[in-house]
């Protein structure tokens, strides 16, 4: 008997060490997305790392008179490095900071000399607010404050510079970006396979073009599916869609982005989630007429403490 209450305690204190470190309801653990932050109020590090790539992209150049110059057949290289700390302050209270870095450059010297290199570096410190919680759903609402400079080389704009007679034309710009937003975050588990969550978020401020200020918006659900409380298999899988005007996704080209992604994640762990992420998206690019379509890769991992 001694033994079998031994055994039942240690059952007991690895669910309850389970539950500590990854957050889930209804028996339901959540995979996470880059695009799609959790909403719930817990201790983790995460880092993102990707990169992706356009097809093949016809890009004009400029004209002078009767003749076309600089213009090339090419494509555009995308990477992504986020890295995200969140801790939790109190059962319905946690304080988060990320650091990011996003780049477009051409794979070849001719579209870096059209397109140019774009790069954002920056990032944003908010809090999330627990609002409401049941067996089996979970809403929490985000305050946060976003700062990003842009760092843009274009040749292409040099010379168009240059042709209309400005004063003071110049390779480099950079454009640093504040704004303040807010949101909600969501999560339903279903059963312990099956769960969905979303996220809404407005923010306000300054734009990557100077003097200007402008609205970013975003929003986006994803379903997941856990096969390791039924079947003992530590595979998940998600997919999720995403509407996002957010500079980080669209640079300095403005538009909407509209974000399909899928992952497929290790689930056997009750301190880490591990996952490989592929996102298809069609962008706008102020060089070309069309929007291209980038897929992008991205491993990510998360330690939750």
């Amino acid at each position: 008997m001694s033994s079998a209450n031994a055994q039942s305690s240690d059952v007991s204190a690895d669910n309850q060490r389970s539950e500590s470190l990854v957050p889930s309801l209804n028996g339901h653990s959540f995979l996470t997305l880059s695009y799609l932050r959790s909403s719930f109020i817990s201790t983790n590090l995460n880092a993102d790392f990707g990169f992706g790539m356009t097809s093949k992209l016809d890009i004009p150049g400029i004209i002078i008179g009767d003749f076309e110059i600089l213009g090339f057949e090419g494509s555009l290289l995308f990477f992504d490095i986020n890295v995200a700390y969140q801790q939790r302050v109190t059962s319905w209270l946690a304080f988060y900071a990320t650091f990011k870095v996003a780049g477009r450059l051409g794979t070849e010297m001719s579209t870096i000399l059209v397109d140019g290199v774009n790069t954002l570096t920056g990032g944003d410190i908010g809090w999330l607010i627990r609002i409401k919680t049941t067996e089996k759903f979970n809403l929490s609402g985000t305050i946060n404050i976003n700062n990003i400079t842009g760092s843009f080389i274009n040749v292409t704009d040099y010379f168009k510079e240059i042709i209309d007679g400005s004063p003071y034309p110049t390779v480099i710009k950079k454009v640093p970006a504040l704004s303040i937003g807010m949101g909600l975050r969501g999560a339903y588990a279903f059963n312990p396979t099956y769960g969905f969550q979303f996220q809404v978020g407005a923010a306000y401020g300054e734009s990557l073009e100077r003097e200007s200020t402008t609205a970013y918006f975003s929003g986006g659900f994803l379903f997941d599916v856990d096969f390791n409380p039924k079947h003992n298999v530590p595979v998940g899988l998600a997919l999720g869609y995403t509407n996002s005007s957010a500079p980080l996704i669209v640079m300095n080209s403005g538009g909407v982005a509209n974000l399909f992604t899928g992952k497929l994640a290790y689930t056997g762990s009750d301190e880490f989630e591990l996952g490989l992420q592929f996102t298809h998206y069609y962008v706008k690019i102020n060089s070309i007429d069309s929007k291209p379509f980038i897929n992008k890769i991205l491993l990510s991992l998360r330690f939750y403490f």
